[in-house]
């Protein structure tokens, strides 16, 4: 057997430019990092007014809330996991999936659904996750966070303050209800978009969603398994974030009870979902403002609560997702290399 001719220097060399990385590859996680450092800088430069309210606090209640915010994004990112897997049915590892919802997050304060369209793109590429499925996911992933942070609310009140009342509705009633119109949605859009022109290809897109929803929760009611993961996660994230609420109202010297910090939480939970303007910024202060003086707090401690809960969680996301950044531009530039 004769042994294959030796191809001429040109052509191993040519092989050779081929395989090796090119120089753009190599430095764009870390130019992606640096321009993350950079926006930071410039978000905090815009927030002055945020910063100057934690300067005014005392130093550990800083440490705290930041502390907390740091956990409760863990807690969200652990519940996502869990309904990601089911949906999707393909095997995305909790340590992946949070760096990748840290950094959607993180992307989210520059450019509006630019992490959410990151997140598709990443779990697309390298966990074979379908577009469809992932809108799927990120539409049950919150509605099942609101269904199940009402009724823990109206179970809490019911137990606790029962006689509690919101704009003249007992508050415990407005939660039971909340639930109940969250949990038939899905349903109520199957039926009623139909009744509009198919034509209309937002609608039509629509309707497939809700109905890829509606079946894909249908089927998770039989699995006792992803039922008590997603309830445990959900009743997990509801008590560190109403610890979080009762220590930013301790911070602020406005001494508030349990089911008062029952009701902002929800009301929270309803604002982050619910997304009217870009981070719901001055509809969120309105929203608060409002129910304080509901539950007999001054308009003044809603907005000054609303703005420390936005500025110590953008400094829990600040840094945990700037570390995180950091580690994937470095894995990606030595794989790459």
């Amino acid at each position: 057997m004769k042994p294959a001719p030796a191809r001429p220097p040109a052509a191993r060399s040519a092989e050779a430019a081929a395989r090796r990385p090119r120089a753009w590859r190599r430095a764009l996680p870390w130019a992606l990092f640096v321009a993350s450092l950079v926006a930071t800088g410039v978000l905090v430069a815009q927030r002055d007014e945020d910063v100057a309210l934690l300067r005014a606090l005392d130093p550990g209640a800083t440490v705290a809330l930041v502390l907390l915010q740091g956990v409760y994004l863990v807690l969200q990112s652990g519940r996502f996991h869990v309904v990601l897997r089911k949906v999707t049915a393909q095997p995305v590892g909790f340590w992946p999936w949070l760096q990748l919802f840290v950094l959607g997050r993180f992307l989210n304060l520059f450019v509006p659904q630019g992490g959410n369209v990151y997140r598709g793109v990443v779990l697309k590429r390298q966990f074979a996750v379908p577009y469809t499925r992932f809108v799927t996911a990120f539409l049950n992933a919150p509605w099942i966070a609101m269904v199940g942070n009402f009724v823990i609310g109206a179970v809490v009140v019911v137990l606790a303050r029962p006689e509690v009342s919101v704009w003249g509705w007992p508050l415990g009633l407005l939660f039971a209800l909340a639930a109940l119109a969250t949990a038939l949605s899905p349903l109520l859009a199957v039926l009623l978009l139909p009744l509009f022109p198919r034509r209309l290809w937002l609608l039509a897109w629509a309707h497939d969603r809700a109905a890829e929803l509606l079946a894909v929760t249908l089927a998770s009611l039989r699995d006792g398994r992803y039922l008590w993961q997603v309830s445990a996660w959900t009743l997990a994230a509801f008590a560190q974030a109403v610890l979080m609420l009762w220590v930013c109202f301790l911070a602020l010297d406005v001494p508030v009870g349990l089911v008062e910090a029952v009701a902002f939480y929800v009301l929270l939970q309803l604002a982050t979902y619910v997304t009217l303007t870009p981070g719901n910024l001055g509809v969120q202060e309105l929203a608060f403002a409002s129910l304080a003086l509901s539950l007999g707090a001054g308009a003044v401690d809603g907005v000054m609560v609303s703005g420390l809960l936005r500025v110590t969680g953008v400094v829990a996301l600040l840094a945990v997702a700037l570390p995180l950044g950091g580690m994937q531009a470095l894995r990606a530039s030595r794989a790459r290399t």
